[in-house]
């Protein structure tokens, strides 16, 4: 991978997330609803309707859960995802010396792990000897083990500022 297919993929990952976050808009508004149970998609042969999506955004305790995972799906992702591209860009490059340098760096990898397995921390050796490690005003401590995080304390801001660090680390200090 170059360092020009890196910042595309980063470009995709940021552009889909955009792109998930105007759809949670548009579920959330409820204005998506009469297009949902008129559409469907097909792929092969699936023929696949949205009335199910359209159903469970009209049910008032269905329509926050489905939109809190779904939120929780694209913070992964772009977190993931981009992460992933990183670290395998370092490692072909012989730069993840300086990935591993970064002052978020051990951050990012528990959050990025955190996004991965439920939303809740799980910490091994490796982890724990690391601990706590600090970002912004987020501490993330051995006492977390087997814990998540609320909203408030991780969610689309967090996200999307872990991700302009990625892209800043990405433009900025690699080859």
């Amino acid at each position: 991978m170059t360092k020009e297919e890196l910042i595309n993929q980063l470009v995709h990952a940021k552009d889909n997330y955009i792109m998930g976050l105007a759809a949670h808009s548009m579920f959330d508004s409820g204005q998506a609803q009469p297009l949902l149970k008129t559409h469907a998609t097909v792929f092969g042969p699936y023929f696949i309707t949205f009335n199910q999506v359209a159903e469970l955004l009209e049910n008032s305790k269905d329509h926050r859960i489905a939109l809190d995972e779904f939120l929780k799906m694209l913070m992964r992702t772009l977190i993931k995802e981009s992460f992933e591209h990183i670290k395998d860009y370092c490692e072909t490059t012989n730069q993840y010396s300086a990935f591993k340098a970064e002052p978020w760096y051990e951050f990012a990898r528990l959050i990025r792990n955190f996004l991965s397995h439920n939303c809740r921390f799980e910490f091994n050796k490796y982890d724990r000897d690391r601990l706590p490690v600090s970002w912004k005003a987020l501490t993330i401590t051995a006492e977390m083990d087997g814990r998540g995080l609320e909203r408030n304390q991780w969610g689309h801001i967090e996200t999307w500022e872990l991700f302009l660090e990625f892209e800043d680390f990405v433009s900025n200090r690699l080859k």
